[in-house]
């Protein structure tokens, strides 16, 4: 009888560990990207975004909460942390092996924008090359090009960061910025250059564009289910819609 319980009790401190982590309160991160997520004038999350999550929260009787970081910090705490989850993830082949997709939230259409007053015949990506066509090191439009068959020797010019790309494309030193243009306008404003002074030069509609719930690969499976199983109904039941409407957001508009 003793061995027994000192058996039950053994397996008991095994699963405590285990029954603690499924307890803890989910995180949800993500960069300020407006009207996605951003951090208000309190330093409080908003967006249409935030609104999502926190409705799949009260749908799956989940415990979470939202925070906004640099994009370098929220990828590296999805990597390495287990309960937490990046509100919105470009989803691509690659990161299909490394992380759980729950569900599409929103599109981010590519193009290759730049300056008005510099005029370029594009037809479609290989028609840029030889042109400077830039991107932010690191992400994922950075091996895309180099897949195209950019190189840095001839025709692809990286940044480290947003900002410094455009700032670059403003003072010449890039010819083309492959970006979503979601927030550009706000972004360049509040670095000081005018929005105005830029266009959509070439839409590349073969570029990933669908943004996902994305969680961690050591996210409980149950929880994953519970997550998806929730987004899908908020979908069904027009409450997703209502958000985009109130965001004046449309899946197409970008």
């Amino acid at each position: 009888m003793r061995t027994c319980i000192a058996l039950l009790a053994w397996l008991l401190m095994l699963a405590l560990p285990t029954l603690a982590w499924s307890s803890a309160p989910l995180r949800f991160v993500a960069e300020d990207l407006y009207p996605l997520h951003f951090a208000d004038s309190e330093k409080q999350p908003q967006g249409f975004l935030v609104d999502v999550v926190n409705i799949v929260l009260a749908q799956c009787r989940c415990q979470g909460q939202v925070e906004i970081m640099p994009q370098a910090r929220a990828f590296k705490e999805l990597r390495t942390t287990p309960n937490t989850l990046m509100i919105s993830l470009l989803k691509t082949p690659q990161r299909e092996t490394e992380f759980i997709f729950l569900g599409s939230v929103f599109n981010a259409h590519a193009y290759l924008v730049g300056l008005k007053e510099r005029q370029f015949k594009l037809t479609d990506l290989q028609s840029a090359r030889g042109l400077r066509v830039s991107t932010v090191r690191g992400y994922y439009s950075h091996q895309y090009l180099q897949k195209a068959g950019f190189s840095l020797q001839h025709d692809l010019v990286l940044a480290p960061e947003p900002a410094s790309l455009m700032k670059m494309l403003y003072k010449q030193r890039t010819d083309l910025v492959l970006t979503n243009t979601l927030s550009l306008d706000k972004e360049l404003r509040s670095i000081g250059l005018d929005p105005n002074r830029l266009e959509k030069k070439l839409h590349l509609p073969e570029l990933p564009s669908e943004l996902h719930i994305t969680a961690n690969k050591k996210l409980p499976a149950d929880l994953a289910i519970r997550l998806r199983q929730s987004l899908k109904a908020i979908k069904a039941s027009g409450q997703y819609q209502a958000l985009l409407n109130k965001w004046q957001l449309t899946l197409s508009a970008y």
